[in-house]
């Protein structure tokens, strides 16, 4: 299996190691921040590190961690899950790769390359994790690479299938189809032979979706930067429905896609870049979300019913809770994507600066 850089990623630098000694109490240097907020809060600090290890746990020497939009909004002070953990001064970071310096357990052995995903705490230079969430790195994935799968990858497969139902024929609509969850969310309807109609937001991107997820040149839809305009609803009608949409913009957008769910049709609402990607920092955060929040789209529970549709949410992070679900999904993408023969890499389109990068998941 071969897959794209991301190209929003960061390589952490790491300390000099030795040899683990009987002492538990160590130190690490993170990224991390004393109130939420803004993001000139965030700083390199060197702080006291604690490597005794439970029998399912890892300790792992981080060489790189992806960067995603649920990263900038946890230290904007957007992310609900990290404002709620009530803990300063707070580490951001969902994923990671890098070489295990000792294991718990015999599961994984020192020096092995990972990668992996947690809850939050993943920019440093070491980490402990539990075995759980750590997976061996292929040979042929970079680390940047290997940095970069969990959190895209697993956001799309867990709104596709598990909540989307997504298999053979299904008619999938996938919004910030050129983003790090709308790529691999075409990657994975290709493997499943499910049918994607990919939105970006500019002209630029429409190639980038069509060579990763195999798509006729109609099937890509460039959609306008504020609100659906009168050709992009012609784009859509034209597409006569659809069983799943993956929505990561909301605001007007939403709407649009769910009165064009098919009965038995699923929407899976994992962001809302369109509404609140404008997010500013400092004392004006709250004023720039204030419009978006009055507008965003409200759904009559009535007509979920007499439609036969439903309107899920999800976020990612909360799988950290249900470790045997979590293995599982990530097992099973992991399962699904092997055997893709299509080199992949070329299309490392998460264009920057716009509502495109995001995911987890969207993002993610």
């Amino acid at each position: 299996m071969v897959l794209p850089r991301r190209l929003l990623w960061l390589s952490c630098v790491a300390t000099s190691t030795t040899a683990m000694t009987s002492r538990p109490l160590s130190t690490r240097r993170v990224w991390q921040q004393h109130s939420f907020g803004a993001l000139t809060r965030l700083a390199l600090e060197t702080v006291p590190f604690d490597t005794s290890l439970q029998r399912d746990e890892v300790l792992i020497r981080v060489t790189a961690i992806g960067l995603n939009y649920a990263d900038i909004f946890t230290v904007l002070g957007l992310y609900e899950a990290a404002v709620k953990e009530k803990r300063l001064p707070f580490v951001p970071g969902l994923e990671f790769a890098g070489v295990v310096e000792e294991s718990g357990g015999p599961l994984l052995t020192k020096g092995q390359r990972v990668y992996g995903f947690r809850r939050f705490g993943a920019f440093g230079d070491r980490i402990v994790q539990k075995a759980a969430f750590v997976r061996s790195t292929p040979d042929h994935w970079t680390d940047a690479e290997a940095a970069s799968f969990v959190v895209q990858y697993m956001t799309a497969w867990y709104a596709l299938v598990d909540l989307g139902n997504c298999k053979k024929g299904s008619k999938v609509l996938v919004h910030s189809a050129a983003g790090g969850v709308g790529l691999a969310a075409l990657h994975i309807c290709n493997q499943l032979k499910a049918e994607a109609v990919a939105v970006v937001g500019n002209d630029s991107k429409v190639s980038v979706a069509r060579n990763r997820g195999g798509l006729a040149l109609r099937k890509v839809i460039v959609r306008p930067s504020k609100t659906p305009d009168s050709a992009y609803l012609r784009s859509l009608d034209d597409c006569d429905g659809f069983d799943v949409v993956l929505d990561s913009l909301g605001a007007r957008f939403f709407d649009c896609a769910f009165d064009r769910l098919r009965p038995m049709g699923r929407i899976i609402h994992f962001g809302a870049t369109n509404a609140y990607g404008s997010a500013r920092d400092g004392v004006f955060k709250w004023p720039s979300l204030a419009k978006a929040y009055l507008q965003r789209p409200k759904v009559d529970p009535g007509i979920l019913t007499s439609t036969n549709r439903a309107v899920m949410g999800f976020n990612l992070i909360w799988l950290c809770d249900r470790i045997d679900d979590m293995t599982r999904c990530l097992d099973a993408l992991i399962t699904a994507l092997e055997g893709a023969e299509e080199d992949l890499d070329d299309a490392n389109g998460a264009n920057n600066g716009d509502e495109d990068n995001n995911n987890n998941n969207n993002n993610n």
